[in-house]
C-alpha cells in the first residue's frame, strides 16, 4: 500500500518584494494576476511544477479559468505576462511548467541543484517531453539532499548558540548569547559593570580565562565572602587582602 504524500507551498518572506512579482502586481489587474499565479503554483506542487489535465489532455485557458475560479480574460492576459517574465514555461506538448515550484516547495544545496540540472539536461529533450517523469525520478534525490541540509542547518544553529561574542570597553570579555542572558538574570542591577570590571582587568594584566562567565561568578562569590568576613570581624585567609583581579 502506497503511503499518502502531502505537499505544501512555502513562500519566502520577500516573495512580494521579488522584482517580477512587484512588476506584475503594479499592472492593471495585477493583484488578480498574482492570485491566479499562486493558484497555479498550488495546483502544480504535487506534480513537481508540471500542469496538465491528463497525460493526453493539456490545460487550455478555459480549463485554467475554471479550476482556479478566475475570469478568462484575466487568465489570457496573465499567461502572456508570466511567459514574458519567465515565470512559467509552456512546452511543445502544451504542458505548463511553473519554474519556481521546486524552490518554493523546499530548499536544496547548490550541489543538489547542479546534479538535478545535469540530470534534467541529459534526460529532457528540447520539446520538454518527459518533464514530469524526470522530475519525479529526481524527487527522491532532492529529498535526500533536503535531509542533509536540515542536519547541516541544525549543526549551524548549535554553533550559533555556543558562539562567543566580545563585550566590554576593550572587546575582550567573551560570552555566548546563553552566557549573556544568564549574566543579566543573575546580576540584573550591575551586569554591565561586572563586564567592564573584567574587561579592564584583562586589558591591564593580559590575563585570559577559559570561561568569562565563570570568572564573573567567582568574583561575585568572593566579593560576597569578603563582605561577610568584614561584617562579622572574622579572618578568613581566603578572602582577606586583595582579590586576584
Amino acid at each position: 500500500m502506497n503511503e499518502k504524500r502531502f505537499y505544501w507551498l512555502k513562500l519566502k518572506r520577500d516573495f512580494f518584494k521579488r522584482h517580477d512579482i512587484r512588476i506584475v502586481e503594479e499592472m492593471p489587474n495585477g493583484k488578480d494576476y498574482i492570485l491566479f499565479y499562486l493558484k497555479m503554483l498550488l495546483e502544480s506542487i504535487d506534480h513537481n511544477g508540471a500542469l496538465r489535465f491528463s497525460e493526453t489532455i493539456p490545460y487550455n485557458e478555459q480549463m485554467l479559468a475554471i479550476i482556479t475560479n478566475t475570469n478568462i480574460d484575466i487568465v489570457r492576459a496573465a499567461m502572456d505576462v508570466f511567459k514574458q517574465l519567465n515565470m512559467i514555461e509552456v512546452c511543445d506538448d502544451s504542458t505548463i511548467y511553473m519554474n519556481e515550484v521546486e524552490k518554493l516547495i523546499g530548499s536544496e544545496t547548490a550541489a543538489a541543484e547542479r546534479k538535478r540540472r545535469s540530470r534534467a539536461a541529459a534526460a529532457i529533450p528540447a520539446n520538454c517531453d518527459n518533464v514530469t517523469t524526470v522530475s519525479q525520478n529526481s524527487h527522491i534525490e532532492i529529498e535526500k539532499e533536503k535531509e542533509k541540509e536540515k542536519e547541516t542547518e541544525s549543526e549551524k544553529e548549535k554553533e550559533k548558540k555556543t558562539a562567543r561574542h566580545k563585550y566590554g570597553e576593550y572587546n575582550n570579555v567573551l560570552l555566548s548569547d546563553s552566557d549573556f542572558e544568564k549574566l543579566k538574570t543573575e546580576f540584573p542591577a550591575d551586569y554591565q559593570e561586572r563586564i567592564e570590571r573584567l574587561s579592564s582587568y584583562k586589558a591591564s594584566t593580559g590575563k585570559t580565562y577559559k570561561n568569562d562567565l565563570a570568572t564573573i561568578r567567582n568574583w561575585a562569590r568572593r566579593d560576597t565572602e569578603k563582605k561577610q568576613a568584614t561584617a562579622t570581624g572574622g579572618n578568613n585567609p581566603f578572602v582577606t587582602g586583595d582579590l586576584p583581579y
